[in-house]
């Protein structure tokens, strides 16, 4: 037996027990400790009123988009744009010990910047952000990832298998102190009130930063010209992307089941096509294709926004791409092969049949025959419905709409004080 292999174990073993027995009395020291007296002694200098703070959370690797589309737009008014990472705030030492014990005093920088910046934009989940009501004059914009509204998050999934439970919800609130949600459309509001448990007064239809490039003719004639030059073997075909999203029931135990059959579409779409291949992040490490002529990986090399510009044909399930997609006016094919299993762990706003603006199918046969019949028989008018329902709020000029908005918003609250 070998004594330190055991001991080893052991030691792992109690770790992962003193981490799931920690996890929960750090979130109530975090949400009604900590980051209340945070907010307290640093609430007491006057607000800056040409500070704005953008946040994000550990599960991006680097600034999201959204983000990085407004920080560009604030700067050039002259606004100093501080940025926060929440992985930056914990998580960074190798040590299990120091690691466990930094979480419990993490988010003193975001604080710090928060409590006296004019505005704070966040573009997902971001717990500080929670627990602390914003103070007199401040805006909380939240600058959601997805467009439109398609599968169900936040306070709409509790009790599901994806979502958290209500006694959770209850005890740590999320989505609470939000002055402004921005949307694509009227016509999502409702759904975006339901999952951040707030009133349709803060849902704002002012469009989504992220969309502007992709009114940018340039950017898209030169994405397909990038992405030919990273695959040369494309060599004038067209592009079939094949983006879907992940499956499971959280975050950490995503997966993806690969389900196409991709040597029977060579042989019946390869002299005409070829499929590109971008898989969520969540699934990117654990998928990649090598030695075809046909199919590449391009999942973790190339944006998102690269990707759909330069496609002819998109092909996904249920990822909220399709409302970006959907202003490019091109073809899509929902290839829903588990719809029946995913609906009944996620859920959705609408009906899933009659709200995607494309065929479903279910099997390889189904998606080589509906790439052929496009080549005669694309119905346009069928995207540009589902465009001006869905994404009527996003022309090119979204991340100035917000930024004016929000800051007008503040301008006027501070007037209004003056003369009272």
């Amino acid at each position: 037996m070998d004594i330190k292999a055991v001991v080893h174990n052991y030691y792992n073993l109690f770790k992962r027990k003193f981490s799931a027995w920690l996890a929960p009395r750090r979130k109530d020291f975090l949400y009604y400790k900590l980051w209340p007296y945070y907010q307290r002694k640093y609430s007491h200098k006057p607000i800056d009123e040409k500070k704005v703070v953008l946040a994000y959370s550990h599960l991006y690797k680097e600034m999201p988009d959204n983000l990085r589309c407004v920080k560009a737009e604030l700067e050039k008014k002259g606004y100093s744009c501080v940025v926060i990472n929440k992985a930056e705030l914990a998580d960074s030492h190798k040590n299990f010990w120091i690691n466990e014990l930094a979480k419990c005093f993490c988010c003193k920088e975001f604080f710090e910047e928060y409590a006296t910046a004019r505005a704070l934009f966040i573009t997902d989940y971001f717990f500080p952000a929670f627990a602390c009501k914003p103070r007199e004059g401040q805006s909380v914009v939240q600058l959601w990832h997805g467009c439109g509204a398609f599968k169900k998050w936040g306070y709409s999934t509790a009790e599901k298998k994806w979502g958290a439970s209500k006694k959770e919800l209850d005890r740590y609130p999320i989505h609470n102190t939000y002055t402004h949600v921005c949307v694509s459309s009227p016509k999502v509001s409702f759904a975006y009130a339901e999952a951040f448990g707030c009133s349709e007064d803060v849902i704002k239809p002012l469009g989504a930063p992220r969309t502007d490039i992709y009114f940018d003719s340039d950017f898209i004639s030169e994405s397909r010209r990038r992405i030919c030059e990273k695959i040369p073997q494309i060599d004038g075909r067209k592009i079939i992307l094949y983006a879907p999203t992940f499956r499971g029931n959280s975050v950490g135990k995503s997966y993806m089941n690969n389900m196409l059959e991709i040597e029977e579409m060579n042989k019946k779409l390869g002299d005409d096509y070829v499929l590109l291949i971008k898989q969520h992040p969540l699934t990117a490490k654990k998928f990649s294709i090598k030695g075809s002529t046909f199919a590449f990986d391009i999942s973790k090399d190339v944006a998102i926004e690269t990707a759909l510009c330069a496609a002819d044909i998109v092909i996904t399930d249920y990822s909220s791409l399709i409302f970006e997609y959907a202003l490019l006016e091109r073809p899509m094919i929902f290839f829903a092969y588990d719809l029946a299993e995913y609906e009944d762990a996620r859920s959705f706003y609408f009906g899933y049949e009659g709200f995607v603006p494309g065929e479903i199918v279910t099997d390889t046969d189904e998606i080589i025959s509906e790439i052929k019949r496009f080549e005669t028989d694309f119905d346009i008018e069928k995207i540009r419905r589902f465009k001006q329902d869905y994404m009527c709020a996003c022309d090119g000029k979204s991340t100035e709409r917000i930024i004016n908005e929000v800051l007008q918003c503040a301008e006027n609250k501070e007037k209004e004080k003056i003369l009272i």
